[in-house]
């Protein structure tokens, strides 16, 4: 895409578009990011795939938020956008709710973020679906599962790794004492997941030694592990 052809778009919109998809779009006119599909620019040279447009996807009848200009899908009718009056700060429109929720402070963020998320969460799969087994740290020898308030929401986030060495590297200053646990993999798929999913808990996969990590919810770590065997 040309700087004119995506200028022309943003006249259509109304609005400038964020400064780092107006830079991918010079370099590819369709690309998806984890779970969401960017829309491309309308290409009558490939119709067939750039039908579902940018434009397209932001007419009126849509009944999108006011002053919302979408840039992606995820398939599951929730949209990821900005505001006309922020163009850079990126938002996720929940369908199902009619809210607006601040993600990120720019697009580019947004993707480092999600390949990050992406990249951690497909590596412990691979990992405990291969050794068949889950770890994690415990203060009792045989019972509880070790956890820390969540950054993003108002829970507790249960901390699960990938290897035992994982686990162990955070047995440090108030977890020094913790003993290493294993959950075998069949036991975490069919019980776990869906009782933190209900109890609204979140997964911690593969945290550093600080304990700092990415955050998912537990449908999504299950939806992966189904996936991926």
């Amino acid at each position: 895409m040309s700087f004119e052809t995506i200028e022309a778009v943003e006249q259509a919109l109304g609005s400038r578009l964020p400064s780092g998809l107006r830079e991918a779009w010079l370099h590819d006119n369709k690309f998806e990011v984890g779970e969401r599909f960017y829309y491309p620019i309308k290409d009558e040279r490939y119709f067939n795939k750039t039908w579902d447009d940018i434009i397209r996807a932001n007419r009126d009848e849509r009944q999108l938020p006011k002053d919302f200009i979408t840039v992606a899908e995820n398939g599951s009718g929730d949209e990821l956008g900005f505001l006309t009056s922020d163009v850079e700060t990126i938002y996720i429109w929940w369908h199902e709710t009619d809210e607006l929720e601040r993600v990120a402070d720019s697009i580019d963020l947004f993707v480092e973020v999600t390949r990050l998320e992406s990249d951690v969460i497909e590596r412990f799969c691979e990992r405990v679906l291969e050794s068949g087994t889950v770890f994690g740290l415990s203060a009792e020898t045989d019972v509880g599962w070790a956890y820390a308030p969540s950054i993003i929401e108002t829970t507790d986030v249960l901390l699960f790794f990938s290897t035992p060495e994982g686990a162990l590297a955070c047995k440090a200053e108030e977890w020094e004492d913790y003993h290493l646990i294993e959950l075998p993999l069949d036991l975490f798929v069919a019980g776990w997941l869906p009782n933190m999913a209900d109890d609204g808990l979140l997964c911690g996969l593969d945290w550093s030694s600080d304990l700092k990590g990415m955050e998912y919810d537990p449908e999504t770590v299950l939806e992966t592990i189904e996936e991926a065997d």
